[in-house]
């Protein structure tokens, strides 16, 4: 069940990162239905359009809408409800019962003498 839930959050937010240009693809594949249907200058051909007017309108609604839900919140300062009072105080624990008291390692130094097989006669 996580697994579809957070796919399906990754392409949500792809689309939402991609709105503009999924939105510029859509007229690029429908330009010329969409210069037929919903261009202002179609009776002005010498302008060449090309709907493009209709794509500029779609591309700063998109935008309007982004910036908008930012602005419908009001903005809340944040203040601290009450005030703790921390007091430094002399803790003593007496180690030597938890731990065993620390032993130095009594180290031996290797042979000094190299020991050398009999020979072979």
């Amino acid at each position: 069940m996580k697994k579809p839930v957070s796919v399906l959050l990754m392409v949500l937010s792809l689309l939402i990162g991609f709105q503009q240009a999924i939105i510029v693809m859509h007229f690029k594949l429908n330009q010329e239905i969409i210069e037929q249907k919903f261009c202002v200058n179609k009776d002005r051909p010498e302008l060449h359009c090309d709907g493009t007017c209709f794509l500029k309108k779609q591309l700063q609604k998109s935008g309007s809408s982004d910036s908008a839900p930012a602005a419908m919140y009001p903005k809340v300062d944040m203040l601290p409800i009450s005030f703790h009072r921390f007091e430094a105080r002399n803790i003593t624990v007496d180690i030597s019962s938890i731990m065993p008291r620390y032993q130095e390692i009594c180290y031996r130094e290797p042979c000094r003498e190299i020991f050398v097989p009999p020979p072979i006669v």
